[in-house]
């Protein structure tokens, strides 16, 4: 039997027998069983962060988590019909295709996915400060404190509880009932929710850290990824003007007038123009993020925060989180974006990235680094949330409620963890994956979450997925036979992060 797993050759490997597989739904039912115990006694004798009734905390809780549901089940949802003909489905899904309506466009689908992501990190937060016991006591259920410490104080049994029911499951559902799920009451106000948030301008500093940092280090991949662009808006052009000329509706353009492009006006190139409002919601998100990074770390030399470790400790603990979190969320878009990429076109160029795409793209490991990585993401902001939560901090001459909502509920670590260690990668990723995976550190991340799913976390939610599918979905099993589509073959892409690299091997060559 080989030594290898977690992919590297599955097929020989116990990880992924049939037995060791029921045995990790098992024991991870088991486990997620015991920690709700856990977050129930805690939140019934108000042990957690958020001192308020316990019956409203149980039902803020759900509230939270249905949200949360909700929110990772859309990213799935409007991406996957974004391009679809909803018209056909009319009649049996009307809620599906209003919702539709709202994210048929790739412009308005990132909208959506930008403004979805401040309430993701936001409920989790709050999440966070209800299922954390700071207050346990230290030898609880006759455990060591140090077992209690690491157990119950970091967060796990919320970890545990958002992973599987905020998460996982309704990622899975989705997945298999994708119109079902979108034709489902409260998609639509959560839809608008995205949006709105986008609206406002919220997350609009992180599109400057973008600018800043592609402009640095990848200057060359965006000149000629410019090139490209402006190459292919021709060819497209001249196609649709020789559709024209057939049809004998116009005359065709001169090839200058094909290279200034369609809205060239007057001489002057089209350029996108900034209205007030945008510049308004670019002063205030980089004022209020900027804000935010000088409270947390005012507050983090006071020592409020909820994890019981000391300021040196707690300032170490959210660079190297913010680090792993910054990681993971790139890899998501970057491995997900090429998995059908042919990988020899950039084995010597970006010799990490092909070895990581390479170790990913085994049968199923995608699926599975998917899964694991999203414990990892939640066990990742769990923490932050418990050094950028400053619970015992006094509001002294400050509005009480003001204060609360501005410093006490995490507001300033959710801006922080937003804007660098959230959509800042994403953006990266979307337009430089390759440069993303080659990154130092990227491999061994994506080792680490495909660990996780190895040792069964997130199983609990197959099980409740797998008990539940029948009654909740009976309906419509038949529905969806046949249905999923085809997997691409393996694609030969023209990207400019390959172009820029061999250029420049070209250009040395030559010398």
């Amino acid at each position: 039997m080989s030594s290898k797993v977690f992919g590297i050759a599955e097929e020989e490997s116990c990880w992924r027998s049939n037995a060791c597989e029921s045995l990790k739904l098992v024991l991870s039912t088991l486990v997620v069983t015991i920690l709700l115990v856990v977050i129930f006694v805690g939140v019934s004798l108000t042990y957690c962060v958020l001192k308020i009734f316990p019956l409203v905390n149980f039902l803020l809780m759900i509230g939270c988590l249905t949200l949360l549901a909700y929110c990772e089940a859309l990213h799935y949802a409007v991406v996957a019909v974004e391009k679809w003909d909803m018209q056909q489905f009319a009649e049996k899904f009307p809620r599906a295709v209003k919702c539709h309506s709202f994210v048929d466009t790739p412009q308005k689908v990132k909208k959506f996915l930008v403004g979805r992501q401040f309430f993701v990190i936001f409920v989790v937060f709050l999440l966070a400060q209800i299922t954390s016991f700071p207050d346990i006591p230290a030898n609880f259920a006759g455990m060591p404190h140090v077992l209690v410490l690491i157990l119950v104080q970091t967060g796990l049994p919320g970890v545990a509880l958002t992973l599987t029911f905020g998460q996982l499951v309704s990622q899975i559902y989705v997945e298999e009932f994708t119109l079902q799920f979108l034709n489902l009451y409260g998609c639509e106000f959560v839809i608008r929710l995205g949006l709105g948030a986008e609206w406002i301008g919220i997350c609009n500093f992180s599109w400057l850290l973008y600018g800043t940092a592609s402009r640095v280090f990848c200057g060359k991949v965006r000149r000629i990824q410019k090139s490209l662009d402006s190459a292919k808006s021709s060819d497209d052009m001249m196609e649709y003007q020789q559709r024209q000329v057939e049809n004998g509706t116009n005359e065709p353009m001169s090839p200058t007038e094909l290279n200034r492009g369609p809205n060239y006006v007057s001489g002057v190139e089209p350029k996108e123009h900034l209205s007030w409002f945008d510049y308004l919601k670019y002063a205030w998100s980089t004022a209020a993020t900027i804000g935010a990074m000088i409270v947390v770390c005012y507050g983090i030399s006071l020592q409020v925060y909820v994890l019981p470790v000391p300021p040196v400790g707690a300032y170490i603990l959210a660079i190297l989180a913010l680090t792993i979190l910054f990681y993971l969320e790139g890899l998501m878009i970057a491995i997900v974006g090429t998995q059908y990429w042919d990988p020899e076109t950039f084995r010597d160029i970006y010799p990490r990235a092909y070895r990581m795409h390479k170790f990913i793209n085994k049968p199923d490991n995608v699926k599975r680094f998917i899964i694991g990585r999203q414990f990892f993401t939640v066990l990742t902001n769990f923490l932050l949330a418990q050094v950028f939560t400053f619970n015992t901090w006094e509001p002294g001459s400050v509005n009480p409620v003001i204060f609360y909502i501005a410093i006490k509920s995490g507001l300033v670590g959710v801006l922080i963890i937003l804007s660098c260690a959230q959509l800042l990668p994403e953006l990266l990723a979307a337009e430089y994956p390759l440069r993303f995976m080659n990154m130092y550190g990227s491999y061994t991340i994506a080792y680490a979450s495909l660990f996780f799913d190895a040792i069964g976390v997130g199983h609990c939610a197959w099980t409740i997925y797998f008990v539940t599918r029948q009654l909740c979905c009976s309906k419509h099993l038949d529905e969806n036979k046949g249905s999923r589509d085809t997997k691409p073959t393996i694609l030969r892409v023209q990207s400019a992060e390959i172009l820029a690299v061999t250029e420049n091997n070209i250009n040395t060559a030559k010398k």
